[in-house]
């Protein structure tokens, strides 16, 4: 395989990035047969052609310069493959290890936003057995329904959202109509909670409270704690947040609003449920989950190496059949 790994930053984060292409470096080319060159100067002029994948961290965001939007819009549509790095959607990880988010990348084809079939899976290998033994993870029992309703926020220039950002009116407009159904469907109070990294949730928010101050049912989280928010919960709502991931491993029921999310088949994605959800079976959900988390310390293993990098491969050929 030949890949360019494409680095479009110029500042601080740029030297990070890099730290992440050499690693996914050292992964794809301990099979002899791969061929992995970091670009991180004059992207635009990058002949794609010369190249079966392009590696890159992250993906594109509505707030993008637009010299890089125009950039991921050419990779987009390009015959060529994406392989985006980004980080676990299993956060209790790095909270018991104590590492810094970035030690645990996942890997996904095209896009940022997961869905059934665009990631590297291996389904004769439960790592989600391996994982739950390792760190002690117990996937708990569904709790006895709260009375409230979750509604969890993301930041409205992510690019999980870009599906709303750039196909639809935008995130605050898509929040605004489903409180509204949330409204027209249930009875029970409705808790907003804010992004923690959102630094303009104390713009957002506030606006949203006020569309809806005349209900008296819709008001702002005020635990520092998500597991807080959770004890009084029916169900959690998003679009696709990774805080879900955490809602079902805590036996909280999900609604995504988004087809394409981390929850798989283990989340309804429809607000008339609301009442009704039922407990499903989050089998298939930590299976695929385990595959959305990968540990910079495995790759050490030259044999754990050579098996990621023919995971790659294999998973690349299903993408290009689909």
């Amino acid at each position: 395989m030949r890949l360019c790994a494409i680095n479009t930053y110029t500042d601080d984060k740029k030297y990070r990035i890099n730290e992440q292409f050499s690693l996914i470096k050292k992964i794809v080319e301990t099979n002899q047969c791969n061929n992995l060159v970091i670009k991180d100067n004059n992207f635009r002029d990058i002949d794609l052609n010369l190249y079966d994948i392009v590696v890159t961290s992250g993906d594109l965001k509505i707030i993008d310069p637009e010299t890089r939007q125009r950039f991921y819009r050419v990779i987009k549509s390009h015959k060529i493959q994406q392989l985006v790095r980004d980080v676990t959607y299993i956060r209790d990880i790095p909270k018991i290890t104590k590492l810094e988010v970035n030690n645990f990348p996942r890997f996904t084809w095209n896009s940022s936003v997961i869905n059934n079939d665009n990631f590297p899976y291996d389904p004769s290998y439960n790592r989600w057995l391996e994982l739950s033994k390792k760190y002690n993870l117990t996937i708990k029992d569904y709790k006895k329904d709260g009375d409230k309703i979750l509604f969890i926020l993301q930041i409205p220039a992510d690019t999980s959202l870009n599906e709303l950002n750039f196909n639809s009116d935008g995130y605050i407009n898509f929040v605004i109509r489903s409180v509204k159904k949330i409204l027209e469907n249930t009875d029970r109070e409705i808790i907003l909670r804010g992004h923690p990294l959102d630094v303009n949730q104390e713009k957002v928010l506030p606006h949203i409270l006020s569309i809806y101050k005349s209900t008296k049912r819709v008001f702002k989280s005020n635990n520092k704690s998500l597991h807080d928010d959770f004890k009084d919960s029916k169900c959690v709502i998003s679009y696709n947040s990774s805080s879900t991931v955490e809602a079902l491993i805590n036996g909280v029921k999900v609604i995504n609003l988004s087809k394409n999310q981390p929850c798989f088949d283990a989340a309804s994605d429809k607000i008339e449920d609301i009442e009704n959800l039922k407990e499903l079976d989050r089998e298939n959900f930590c299976k695929k989950i385990s595959f959305l988390h990968w540990e910079n310390k495995e790759f050490q293993s030259k044999d754990f190496r050579l098996y990621f990098a023919k995971l790659i491969e294999q998973s690349l050929k299903r993408i290009k059949k689909n």
